[in-house]
């Protein structure tokens, strides 16, 4: 499996709304940007697409933004993925939509076809059970503490 740049940075975009989600903040795009080290003529394509598929809403105005458009717990890693960057492991064979057209000499009778199928349930099961809630939490474990004396 292969994550696109626009996959990682949508990644990171929706990391950072998940982090902010609980304290009803709206994120612009140049805190987004900084803070994630994202690019901000990618980021504003990739929140377009973000929001046209309602994982985020946007408020115009001052004081407006970005912020997910359900809560964090609610959105999962994979549907994000899939959305950015399409189906898992898009082997010709174990995409059912191009069965079809597949053109693999050993086409229904392929000891790999069914191995193919358990990656890619293996990776669908993983993704899909990490919520950006839980990926906020993980990130915010991995920061080191900063004490003020």
């Amino acid at each position: 499996m292969k994550i696109s740049a626009k996959g990682e940075y949508a990644i990171l975009a929706m990391l950072d709304l998940a982090k902010h989600y609980e304290s009803g903040d709206v994120r612009t795009l140049e805190q987004i940007s900084s803070d994630q080290c994202v690019p901000h003529p990618f980021l504003v394509q990739i929140l377009l697409e973000l929001k046209r598929a309602n994982f985020v809403e946007s408020r115009r105005g001052a004081g407006g933004g970005y912020r997910l458009a359900h809560p964090a717990r609610e959105i999962s890693l994979g549907a994000v993925i899939r959305l950015i960057d399409g189906p898992l492991l898009p082997f010709k064979c174990t995409v059912p939509s191009n069965e079809s057209a597949c053109e693999c000499a050993h086409h229904g009778n392929c000891v790999l076809t069914p191995v193919w199928d358990d990656v890619r349930q293996a990776i669908e099961n993983v993704i899909n059970g990490i919520s950006f809630e839980e990926l906020a939490q993980r990130n915010m474990e991995l920061k080191p503490a900063l004490y003020q004396i």
